[in-house]
Formats: structure tokens, sequence, C-alpha cells
């Protein structure tokens, strides 16, 4: 079998036949779509079982409502196919989504990406694609340069849609979402992917349809950027420290943790709340200075003597002019290379 397809479902009842007719309708028929209802109050599992009788490629899963990130990882458990990909129970697939997604499968490439376009009940569509900076390096320089997106958050890149994951690599390395963490639990995923994986490839076609309405909106504004992302922030700090990886990603981890601080209260904001907010969530003993890069050591020792709260304002500058520059250079390539 070439794919499995998980799709967690909960109270998906309006929108789930449009996203199976959608999935049964591809043009790539070597596949098996694994629904997991997560507990839903609807008619979700009633109609996931009679997509079932109608196609046997179609497997259906159950438990209590625990969350998405264990309902994938049910769906993960009993996966078959060599390659897998997730689709959320609202959203839709192009009939060629897993033709063009498999086109770029080859030796050594463990994750492949695509473009994805945004739509909603009115009519409105928008392709997005990810930044594909990263695509222009090969071997360990891709890794790290597609890493170091997704310790930073906020990039297309974090999301779990339009990809596939090599199954062999996700079996060897047990990978799995963390429980626990409700906010970018997928960038957590993709990330891990990444660093023990091999190449990226990136497909330049949409081969994902992302439905836009009410519930999309994940998590109240009242919450603060810092709050929301702890657990994931913990969880990507423990877990590049298991995967020893923390001394090669501690500046752009350290950066990441800040960025939050920033969103909440601009520099003053992290001025302040630094050494109660951030200090807690950093590796200051976690970490080997001596394989630290020459930036990232200034960095460590500057948290370890409680200084960076002192000198962020000096630091800010530089973060955003390479934010800005990145941001320029992707648009430029963008307005070039819009997905067929």
């Amino acid at each position: 079998m070439k794919v499995s397809i998980i799709i967690p479902c909960y109270n998906s009842a309006a929108y789930l036949d449009a996203c199976m007719a959608s999935v049964l309708a591809q043009t790539m028929t070597d596949f098996e779509a694994i629904l997991i209802d997560d507990g839903s109050r609807d008619d979700t599992l009633a109609l996931a079982r009679r997509w079932a009788q109608r196609d046997a490629r179609v497997r259906v899963l159950a438990q209590e409502n625990r969350g998405v990130a264990a309902a994938r990882n049910l769906g993960l458990d009993g996966a078959q196919g060599e390659w897998i990909t997730f689709v959320d129970s609202d959203d839709l697939l192009p009939e060629d989504a897993l033709h063009t997604m498999l086109s770029g499968t080859g030796d050594g490439v463990d994750m492949v990406v695509c473009a994805h376009e945004t739509f909603d009940d009115a009519g409105r569509r928008a392709v997005v694609i990810p930044q594909t900076r990263w695509m222009d390096k090969r071997g360990e320089a891709q890794r790290r340069a597609a890493a170091r997106r997704l310790i930073e958050g906020d990039s297309v890149l974090n999301i779990m849609c339009c990809k596939l994951h090599r199954r062999a690599l996700i079996e060897r390395e047990r990978l799995r979402l963390r429980d626990g963490v409700r906010v970018a639990e997928d960038a957590l995923f993709n990330l891990e992917a990444v660093l023990c994986g091999g190449g990226i490839a990136y497909v330049n076609r949409v081969a994902y349809r992302y439905r836009m309405h009410g519930a999309s909106v994940m998590h109240a504004q009242a919450e603060s950027q810092m709050a929301l992302h702890r657990p994931w922030l913990c969880a990507m700090r423990d877990m590049l420290i298991a995967r020893g990886q923390m001394e090669t990603y501690y500046a752009d981890y350290l950066d990441s943790v800040a960025l939050r601080l920033y969103k909440d209260g601009g520099v003053r904001g992290v001025m302040r709340d630094f050494e109660a907010q951030a200090v807690p969530l950093l590796p200051l003993c976690a970490v080997d200075a001596r394989r630290l890069s020459l930036r990232a050591r200034a960095l460590h020792a500057l948290c370890r003597a409680g200084a960076y709260p002192r000198v962020y304002p000096l630091i800010y500058p530089a973060q955003v002019i390479r934010r800005k520059l990145g941001e320029a250079m992707f648009a430029l390539r963008a307005a070039k290379e819009m997905p067929q």
C-alpha cells in the first residue's frame, strides 16, 4: 500500500461527507483512509462508518475525546502505507493531491512538502506556499534551514497538511505527537521528523484545500502568546536535548522564546518578563558551551549572567533585519514561482 491518509474527526458531521468524497475521488487509488472519531457528540461516527461500508479502503477507529494529537497518534499506530499524510475532516483534497505529493518522493527523501489553498463559503480563495528558502540547500544545510523555520514557528512549514512522511522513518524513530501540547503540536512533529530524517522535497503545486470558517480560529486572543506556546516551547526544549540537538539550535530556540514575549509586550515586554517567564524555559545548565556557535555562546553567557534583558534592545534590531530580509527574499521568489 502506497499511502495512508489519517483523518482525525471531532463533531465533523457538517463537513465529513465532502472531505471523504474528495479523498475517494483521488486519481491515485493505492491508499487507505483511516478515520479516527475523537469522541464526537454529533453524527460523525455514524457517517464515518457509512463511508467504510461503501469503500474497503476506509477504516474507522474511535476513542474517547482526547484531542487531535491523540487521534492522529491512533491513526499512526494503525497505518500500513509506505507514506503517510494527514487530512483534517473539514478540508478537501484536489483530485490529483496524492499524485502531486508522490511525485516528490525518491531515494533519500523522507518528507514531501506542497503548497495549499485556503477557501471559504463566500468563494474566496488564496494559494499559500511555504517559505522555500530552505529548498535552495541540500543535505545537512537544508535540514538545518528547515529546522530553524520550525523552531521559530509562524511558518506554513508547521502544519501537517499537504505533506507526505515516510512511515519507515516514523516507526524507526517512534515519532508521535505530544499529548498535552495543544498549540503547534504539528510543528513539533514536523521538526522532529526533519531532525532525524533525510531529504525534504518541495513540489510547487497545490495538494490541499484548507477550509476557512469560524471554527478555524484555534484559540482565544485573550490568552497571551507565551501562555499559549509554553507547552510547545517546553516540549521542543526537551526534544532537542533528547535528540542531542540543543547546542546546534540554542540561539534559534532562545529567539523563539523571546519572540513569544515580544508579541505580548514588545521590546519592553521582553525586558520586563524575560527573567520570570523565559529563563525557566531555557536549558542554561543542560548544554555544552564548547559545542555552541560563537553567537549562541554569547547569548548563553548573557542569559546565565542575567544580562540578556538589558541588552535585548541591541539584539532585537538584528533579529528584525534578519527576519525582514528573509521575508523580502521569499516574496520576490514567490511572485516568480506561483504554484500550478
